[in-house]
């Protein structure tokens, strides 16, 4: 098979690759707390870039506290009121208030006393007050512009906040705390939805090879 037949073949493929988004999720999993323990919170942020969208999941895992409250900085940058959609579980996550000095975040929900001087572009509530039994919320948003690059700062409110060794919901009588955590210290890791593994690539490479030489041979 000759140089140039090859090149034809593997074009297709290589244009392919190139032309996926090779998008990231944004993570934090790392607090720092005011009030002697914190949650096991987990924010990851997914740039859906076709579609110029954020989707959020914040959850609790290992389940030691129920989310209350969610702060986002996205640095100096201007944000209009977002619309929700994709929100599960359904009507549990909604805009509280944008571009804002506030540490306000609904009944009871605040950040008082943990960080200072921040302009929360979204703050979020999460549920209501009270235990609503939802380790999980997912939602998603426009992404307005931004990218997953920004210097970010997230701050959590959240509620029945357990003792060490204990989880929600069979330890709920002990999980009478509450807590207020911040994070900037977010990382990327890979979205297997969205980057295509080198060995799938190799693999339909091959393939289209071994449709070409045989083409080849039937048409000698």
């Amino acid at each position: 098979m000759s140089r140039i037949i090859i090149q034809r073949l593997l074009l297709p493929v290589l244009s392919l690759f190139l032309a996926l988004p090779a998008q990231a999720i944004l993570i934090y999993d790392t607090w720092t707390t005011n009030e002697g323990g914190t949650g096991n919170y987990i924010l990851t942020i997914e740039h859906d870039v076709a579609n110029s969208e954020f989707n959020y999941s914040f959850t609790v895992d290992p389940w030691n506290a129920e989310g209350l409250g969610l702060f986002l900085d996205f640095g100096d940058v201007d944000v209009i009121s977002p619309a929700l959609t994709n929100v599960s579980p359904v009507g549990q996550v909604s805009v509280w208030d944008t571009d804002t000095t506030s540490t306000s975040c609904g009944p009871g929900c605040n950040l008082n006393g943990l960080i200072s001087g921040q302009e929360w572009e979204f703050v979020l509530s999460l549920g209501s007050p009270g235990f609503d039994e939802i380790q999980t919320f997912e939602w998603t948003t426009d992404d307005q512009g931004l990218t997953l690059d920004e210097d970010w700062v997230v701050g959590v409110r959240s509620q029945q906040l357990c003792p060490d060794g204990s989880t929600l919901p069979n330890d709920e009588a002990q999980c009478t705390g509450s807590d207020k955590s911040y994070s900037s210290t977010g990382y990327f890791g890979p979205d297997p939805r969205d980057v295509p593994e080198p060995a799938s690539i190799l693999l339909l490479a091959v393939g289209l090879l071994g449709l070409g030489l045989i083409r080849r041979r039937k048409s000698a």
